[in-house]
């Protein structure tokens, strides 16, 4: 659940795309060595995601992949990240309709890896996009249906879907029409895409900064959405009561110049990240979003001149794990870091990484062990060399 959860992730220079699983901290691990699946000229990643109901372990990426024509795909694993190949050899992958520069966020239930992105239709007018919602099942068919009434004048952005359980999705954007700019919420049961589903709700949640940034997150109690409104970062909460739009509340927590939250929520937990006059924050909430914390400070270096930013966050019981771009003056870049906490924010503990790109990461809990870190980046590659994506787990 990334919201995933983003930041524009153009770069000029070709680029690899890397999977990582690995294992609880404390846990007496081993790493397998990685494994290339593919090669192309440019790949970015854009959202990871997970589902442990599945066992054992349904794990997704989506990524963009070529130049011109930009190309989106999501790739999973079937067995807890440890191999993205079906029995043949090929790639476990579908290709998704949308445009890259306006979000991409994956989601895993139902049997089905569902995909958020915002399209362009030939017939549009200039600048127009819809939002559409695209299922692949584990094993078989796919399908795919415009959320959003073509027939509107209107542009979306900042795409994002969770499963609020097992039968009920939320999708989540950010719509500018001719008079105004809000944040939308749609509550969508499973159905097959094509088919009339049982229960469908859209929600205007207020006025929004469209390049803010949204993040989404949700349990079977509770769909959040976080969204920018005149600098502040805004949090709709909309309760779940017998699968259906409940009552809600939204309330401002946190105050001046934020922008691009990602947040993800499990159990009573709930956790958002945001870049604060370009300086990467947290809050943690026990009670998802009625109380918060004090904002825990994830990466000092950047300000509004040269930002940094995250990319995603997760949480399982005490367990967060958040990724960032953080601007370093003497690399003149930003470079991605991984910030996390065993202890639900008490402390926090940094790793640095190679790759020059944007990092994304999610845990895997499933029934029985602690939560697995899965993770996916993407590397610039030397000019004339081709990018490849690759996967790498790590052994108990």
């Amino acid at each position: 659940m990334v919201v995933q959860r983003r930041l524009s992730l153009a770069v000029v220079s070709a680029l690899a795309l890397v999977l990582a699983a690995a294992a609880p901290m404390g846990a007496a691990t081993k790493e397998v060595k990685p494994s290339p699946l593919r090669s192309a000229n440019l790949v970015r990643v854009k959202d990871i995601a997970t589902n442990g109901v599945i066992k054992p372990g349904v794990v997704a990426v989506g990524y963009h992949e070529a130049a011109n024509p930009a190309q989106l795909y999501v790739a999973w694993s079937v067995n807890g990240g440890s191999d993205y190949r079906k029995a043949n050899g090929n790639l476990r992958r579908y290709r998704i309709v949308g445009e890259p520069s306006l979000g991409m966020s994956v989601a895993v239930c139902a049997g089905r890896v569902w995909v958020a992105t915002a399209w362009r239709h030939p017939s549009d007018r200039a600048g127009d996009s819809d939002v559409i919602l695209t299922s692949r099942t584990i094993a078989g068919g796919a399908a795919q249906a415009f959320m959003t009434k073509r027939t509107g004048n209107h542009r979306v952005r900042d795409v994002s879907v969770t499963c609020v359980s097992g039968k009920l999705l939320a999708v989540g954007w950010l719509q500018k029409d001719r008079t105004k700019t809000s944040a939308k919420l749609m509550l969508r049961s499973v159905e097959p895409l094509g088919t009339t589903p049982s229960y469908k709700r859209t929600l205007d949640l207020g006025k929004a900064e469209f390049q803010g940034g949204m993040a989404l997150a949700s349990t079977p109690a509770q769909a959040a959405v976080a969204f920018v409104r005149g600098g502040d970062l805004r949090l709709h909460r909309l309760a779940i009561k017998g699968g259906k739009a409940g009552l809600s509340n939204q309330k401002t927590i946190v105050w001046n110049d934020v922008k691009h939250p990602v947040m993800a929520t499990k159990g009573d937990r709930l956790v958002v990240a945001y870049s604060d006059a370009g300086r990467v924050k947290a809050k943690t909430s026990k009670d998802l979003g009625t109380s918060y914390s004090k904002p825990h400070v994830l990466a000092k270096p950047g300000g509004t001149k040269n930002p940094s930013r995250p990319y995603s966050v997760d949480v399982v019981g005490n367990r967060i794990v958040t990724t960032a771009g953080i601007y370093s003056a003497a690399a003149g870049r930003v470079t991605p870091k991984r910030i996390s906490s065993s202890d639900f924010g008490g402390s926090w503990k940094t790793a640095s990484f190679g790759n020059v790109g944007a990092r994304v990461a999610a845990l895997l809990k499933v029934k029985g062990q602690g939560p697995l870190l899965m993770e996916a980046w993407h590397n610039n590659a030397p000019k004339g060399y081709s990018d490849t994506l690759r996967a790498r787990y790590e052994l108990k």
